[in-house]
């Protein structure tokens, strides 16, 4: 049932997807968004908490788990707002987290440097989603679809992401194929993909 409600939240009707095809994760938290895919893909999993990377370590085997925060840069040390009992944890500061810890950051352009082809990018940073797309600049174009949670999640306000998330993905050649206006979710297509 976990598996259905996600793949509708996260709108993978759009995608059709094909053995061994590479799915990036950001803000994996206990690897549920693992669960959507029935086929052997290759499954990248990005969770800054070290308490639910533990949990994705337990529930997602075989595949490529870092425990860093996605972030525009790499190899910072940056403050990380815990909140684990609701997957709520931001690298925004948020009015109730329980305690304030450092986490080394990476961006999507590193983790992607060496691939071809990325078939789908998950962002649902808790408020975080810009700052985790602005790291994804020169590999970009191996992107062809990325799905964002938009909702009102950023910082103490609990404000949208959606102007700012929208505006970088249409400015690099995306364009918005689906939405969902319960949770703020939308996928983006590459036109320029090849």
């Amino acid at each position: 049932e976990r598996k259905n409600i996600l793949k509708k939240v996260y709108l993978l009707k759009n995608i059709v997807f094909e053995e061994n095809d590479i799915i990036i994760d950001c803000g994996a938290n206990n690897g549920d968004f693992y669960l959507c895919f029935d086929k052997n893909i290759n499954y990248i999993g990005i969770e800054p908490s070290p308490n639910v990377f533990k949990n994705l370590k337990h529930n997602v085997h075989n595949q490529k788990l870092i425990n860093k925060a996605a972030w525009h840069t790499d190899k910072k040390i940056h403050d990380f707002y815990v909140s684990d009992n609701f997957g709520d944890s931001s690298m925004i500061e948020i009015s109730n987290f329980t305690k304030k810890i450092q986490v080394e950051t990476c961006t999507l352009d590193n983790i992607i440097s060496k691939e071809n082809k990325i078939k789908l990018i998950k962002v649902d940073a808790e408020g975080a989603e810009p700052e985790v797309l602005f790291g994804l600049k020169e590999n970009i174009e191996k992107v062809e679809y990325i799905v964002v949670d938009l909702g009102f999640e950023r910082g103490i306000d609990q404000k949208s992401t959606l102007k700012k998330c929208v505006n970088y993905l249409l400015k690099n050649k995306f364009e918005i194929i689906d939405f969902r206006l319960e949770r703020l979710v939308f996928m983006f297509k590459n036109i320029s993909f090849v």
